[in-house]
Formats: C-alpha cells, structure tokens, sequence
C-alpha cells in the first residue's frame, strides 16, 4: 500500500482518511495484476499481545473506485492462492473483493468471536463465487457446522469437481466429497455411512482410488476397528493416513504386515493413538510395545513419523535379535498411552526403545487426556506443555541420557 502514499497507524486501526493523497494507481495497478498469493491474519501477535485491525472496513471512495473501474468486484483479479483467518464477523465479510474468479486455493478459518451466521453468509457466497475449476479448498469454522451448513458445502462440492484437496475437519464426510481427482482428504466421519467406517472406506477406494493425504475424525469410541480399515489397503498411493479415533484399536503384527506390504510410500502413520479417557480395565490395552520391531520390519524406509496407541508395560526384557531399528523415522508419539510405574519396567522400555529407534530420535511425543481434537498428533508443539504427557516427557530426558551414554 505504501505505492499509494503515507498510510499512518493509530490507536483505532489503519488512518485510511487522510492517506491517498498522490496515490500513483498506475503502479498499483501492475502490482494487483502481479500478486499470485495474498494471507491475511485477523489476529496477529507480538511482542506486546494480540494486534487487531490490520485491514480497515472503511476502505476509501478512492480505492472502491479503482476497484470498480479496473476489475470490477475484485482487488487482486490474477490472486490464485488466498490465505484467510478471521477474528470477527467483520474479518470474515472482508474476504469478498478477494474472492478472484482466478483462485486455484483457497484456505480460510473463523476464529475467536466469528458468529455461526457470518460463517453460513460466507458458506452462501463461497458457492457462488469460488470458481469450478478450484483444486484446494480449506475451511474451518470456529464451532461445529450445522446441517444448513453442512447442506450448502455439500452443494458447493458438486460442481467443483476438479478438486485435488479438501479440508474440512468440523464437517461430516459424505458423498458429495468422493471426488475421482481428491489427492487429500480431511474430514469429520459421520451419520451419512450408518456408523460404519468399513462402508465409507470401500466407497472412498472405489471413488478416489488415487488419495494421498488421508485424516478422518471419529466422534464415537466404538465405530473404528482394525478391520474396518481393510479397504484403504486397496489405497495403494496412500502417503499419510491419520485416523483420529477416541477408542481402542488393537493392532496385531498380522494387520501391521498387511498394511506394509500394502502401503509403499506411507511417510506418516496415526491410528487412535489419543484415547478420550483413561482405561478402567485391569489388563493393560492397545498395541504391544514390542510390535515396534514389526512395523520396523514391514514398513517401508519411508516412514518418517508414527503414532500409536501402546501398551508399555510388557517390554521385552533384551532388544530385538537380530537387531531391528527404524531407518528413517522422525517423529514417534504414543499419544495418551499410559506409562508403567514399575521403575524396572521403565528401565526395560527405555532399553527396549533406544535399540529400536533411530539414533538421532532422543524425544518421545505424548499428549494430555484432554488433548485439542482439531489439531493433528503431526502438528505437535513441543513447546506446549499441556499437550505432553509429564511421565513420558520424563521418560524422553531419561531416554536422551541413555543415548548420550
């Protein structure tokens, strides 16, 4: 902006009054045909807190007029990728001279005090403006969608059926969605497939035989089971599958093999590694620690991050012989998974896992019971206390000394 001459900030936002007084809209003008890429933050921070209105509602007659004149209802008409996030309904209206019939990607959340009927305006426009042949589409609300919501997404997907990308984390995953061309899928599992994750995952082999990028949320603790995955092995370009499950799966070193054998380019694996509650069994749960040397054993060198639901406490007493070690894993979380309090038990896993992951892998991931649903166990923060487990960040440091050992 400051092509257009001196634009000064003050207490209540941008001085748009008394800027423009030479503006040079030639040069503007070439600078909008240039701009391929735009972000805005409704909300960013600094060193002395959270700084708000970086856009200014109040544009003047000056720029309205240059938009009019030269592209009509848009700022940037050759913008192909859009970054928004929204603070306030007033945030989310400014997105519409934004909206270029030339976007290929568009990326948008409503954050903080976003009303859920400025989100189903937005939902109402997005349809009739975002353009047919889009391929990326990204759009998180700030509270889960409702039906009418829900209904006009579904809506908008049928004639945008170019798509290669679709995140949409806080809507239910339907029909509509299972586009041929998906290459990336991020969705909430829902009421469309009568609680049965077997049936959504054979449509979705079916429909998008070509997905990469996979996340699926499950609310219910008992819809996802080890066989219900079954039909993703037919996924064979699968590069990440993130199932976000509040219940139990087991794994068995026979459906570990099967998903090796299966899956040759996975990079990153997540399966209900972040239970919603502590276990009340007296036996321990979830996948044996030992089943480590499998998925070591059946999964390709690719394999860069896992996350999984263990059971700790019955490590093999000596490390795998022959020795087997992870060649090229990088991240390794066990999400909720208790801890054994057994100092012996500890000592055997701390053994037990610094034979099998890689030497320069000294941190082991956890989280909280109370962990954020809508953050994906691959988007950890290391320096977000709350989201780590304290026995196993212990177990982490402990872990550190040994390999300096």
């Amino acid at each position: 902006m400051a092509l257009l001459g001196p634009i000064s900030f003050h207490e209540d936002g941008w001085d748009w009054d008394t800027g423009f007084p030479a503006g040079d809209w030639a040069h503007f003008a070439s600078y909008t045909n240039r701009v391929r890429s735009f972000s805005y933050d409704g909300k960013l921070y600094d060193e002395e807190g959270f700084t708000e209105d970086h856009l200014s509602p109040d544009v003047p007659a000056k720029l309205l007029y240059y938009v009019a004149i030269n592209h009509g209802a848009y700022l940037l008409p050759q913008n192909q990728k859009l970054r928004w996030r929204a603070s306030t309904d007033n945030d989310l209206q400014m997105i519409l001279p934004f909206l270029s019939p030339a976007l290929r990607e568009v990326d948008i959340e409503a954050q903080w005090e976003v009303s859920s009927s400025a989100t189903s305006r937005l939902l109402r426009t997005l349809h009739a403006a975002l353009p047919h042949d889009i391929t990326s589409i990204r759009f998180v609300p700030n509270e889960q969608m409702g039906r009418e919501s829900e209904e006009v997404m579904s809506s908008a997907l049928n004639i945008r059926r170019r798509l290669q990308a679709l995140r949409v984390p806080l809507c239910p995953v339907n029909a509509s969605m299972l586009i041929p061309n998906l290459r990336i899928l991020e969705a909430e599992f829902g009421e469309a497939w009568n609680s049965d994750p077997g049936t959504f995952f054979l449509h979705l082999s079916d429909k998008c035989p070509f997905i990469e990028d996979l996340r699926i949320i499950f609310l219910d603790d008992r819809a996802l089971t080890a066989e219900s995955i079954c039909p993703l092995l037919r996924c064979s370009k699968l590069r990440s599958l993130d199932l976000e499950s509040p219940g139990e799966v087991g794994l068995q070193d026979q459906h570990i093999r099967e998903m090796g054998n299966a899956w040759h380019d996975l990079e990153a694996f997540h399966i209900s590694s972040r239970r919603g509650h502590a276990s009340t069994s007296a036996l321990p749960t979830g996948t044996p620690i030992a089943s480590l040397v499998t998925f070591a054993q059946a999964f390709s060198p690719k394999l860069r991050k896992l996350a999984i639901y263990i059971n700790s406490f019955n490590a093999p007493p000596f490390p795998p012989d022959p020795p087997v070690r992870f060649p090229n894993l990088e991240f390794f979380s066990v999400g909720t998974s208790p801890l054994s309090y057994s100092q012996l038990g500890q000592k055997g896993l701390i053994w037990f896992l610094g034979s099998v992951l890689p030497l320069p892998m000294n941190y082991i991931h956890s989280d909280c019971l109370s962990y954020d649903r809508s953050r994906s166990v691959f988007k950890h923060k290391e320096d977000e206390r709350r989201t780590t487990s304290a026995v196993w960040d212990t177990l982490s440091m402990v872990l550190y000394d040994y390999r300096k050992v």
